[in-house]
């Protein structure tokens, strides 16, 4: 099969995990066989070709130069001109290369002509929905209103359809029906595109998948805590507040007040270009007395993250918002005690007190709690770290690829 990825970034410049995924994504298809083009933009300085794919690196994307997290301002006249550009080059590259499928990653940082662009091509497209970058473009209301009032406003993030919305769903009269085939993340990612109103030609539920490392164990996560007489927590991901980063820095405080007898140190590992939100944090590490305690670190690669949950006793993961985690999966997998927030897909992975523990997200003393509780029960500790490393072995990359594949083939 001849597939078109597109997606708003592409290794070797990436910001998240999803990019990373879309390149082992089009990897492991071009290793099956299928012929691979990716067409991203040339955002970023750094430049990589990559054997088994044609990747055009020709789109503009709608962003600051320097720091993807700044306000993009440009004139109508520019966006308009650099818009017109994408769809000429989207245009360009379908009439050369006449793909099968459009797989559509991720749209961000672009606007809405390039999704017209997409849909208009006669060709069938399939959607990767691991967040709510299509509901931004075509019901963004109702993703303000949900990141303002159930994100950070606190409110219920799991969504319960009423009669009347059974009703819509299964007669398909919903305002925002596109062509092709939906590829969701996870469950409540599925549920937030059906409350916002998007129905599809066909749609699957595809967990995302990793590659596992045989030889990480779980029996450190059994004994070595409290050995030394620190207690190290760790924070991994990007430093940005949907992350719910100064959930861990606000629980810090009771945490060490907690346990009098450790010296309790926070990692905060991961991007942190947000420099606005980095200030905030350490404001907050400084008004809590923690400054000392904290430590923020650049990304590791992904090679490097075992040996990195392996380095600390309790993996802290306080998203507000979060469809489906790849880095939480390592984690659990490496056999780290994780103490996860309830929001979005984090349920689907962890079952309190099975394979890790469950806070609602955003409260600092039921996070501080948690950790309180893992230092005094060792039992649960290692309960947790047996029952996360087996949740995680369902996770397999290989299981993704094949699920992807099959969804790719089925598409109409």
């Amino acid at each position: 099969m001849k597939l078109l990825f597109v997606s708003n970034l592409y290794p070797p410049n990436v910001v998240g995990g999803y990019e990373r995924l879309c390149f082992e994504m089009a990897e492991a298809l071009a290793a099956r066989g299928h012929d691979v083009h990716v067409l991203t933009s040339h955002y970023g300085a750094e430049k990589a070709d990559y054997p088994r794919q044609t990747v055009y690196r020709s789109l503009k994307l709608f962003a600051d130069e320097y720091n993807i997290y700044r306000p993009f301002t440009s004139s109508p006249e520019q966006r308009a001109e650099w818009s017109a550009q994408n769809v000429a080059e989207l245009d360009r590259v379908l009439s050369e290369f006449r793909p099968d499928r459009i797989f559509v990653w991720n749209l961000y940082f672009f606007d809405e002509s390039l999704l017209d662009a997409i849909k208009a091509s006669g060709i069938i497209p399939v959607y990767l929905l691991t967040d709510n970058w299509l509901i931004a473009f075509l019901n963004p209301k109702f993703i303000e209103d949900y990141m303002r009032d159930r994100v950070f406003g606190g409110g219920p993030q799991h969504w319960s359809p009423t009669l009347l919305d059974r009703l819509r769903i299964a007669s398909g009269r919903l305002p925002f029906r596109l062509p092709g085939h939906a590829i969701f993340a996870s469950r409540f990612m599925q549920r937030l595109y059906s409350e916002a109103g998007f129905g599809f030609n066909g749609s699957d539920i595809v967990y995302h998948g990793v590659h596992l490392d045989p030889h990480a164990g779980v029996a450190r996560a059994r004994d070595r805590l409290r050995q030394t007489g620190q207690l190290r927590l760790l924070v991994a991901g990007r430093v940005v507040e949907i992350k719910g980063v100064h959930t861990a820095v606000e629980a810090l405080p009771a945490i060490r007040a907690a346990l009098p007898n450790l010296d309790v140190r926070l990692s905060i590992v991961g991007d942190s270009q947000d420099d606005a939100y980095l200030e905030r944090l350490r404001g907050l590490a400084e008004g809590g007395g923690c400054g000392d305690a904290i430590e923020f670190l650049p990304p590791v690669a992904a090679t490097d993250l075992s040996a990195l949950f392996d380095a600390h006793d309790i993996y802290l993961f306080p998203s507000l918002y979060e469809p489906f985690s790849l880095t939480l999966i390592l984690g659990l997998h490496a056999g780290i005690p994780t103490v996860a927030s309830d929001a979005g897909g984090n349920i689907e992975i962890v079952a309190d007190g099975q394979t890790g523990l469950l806070f609602p997200r955003g409260d600092a003393a039921a996070l501080g709690e948690c950790v309180r509780r893992l230092v005094a029960e060792p039992a649960t500790r290692a309960m947790i770290a047996d029952g996360g490393a087996a949740r995680a072995g369902q996770h397999e990359f290989s299981n993704m690829v094949t699920s992807i594949d099959l969804a790719l083939e089925r598409a109409r």
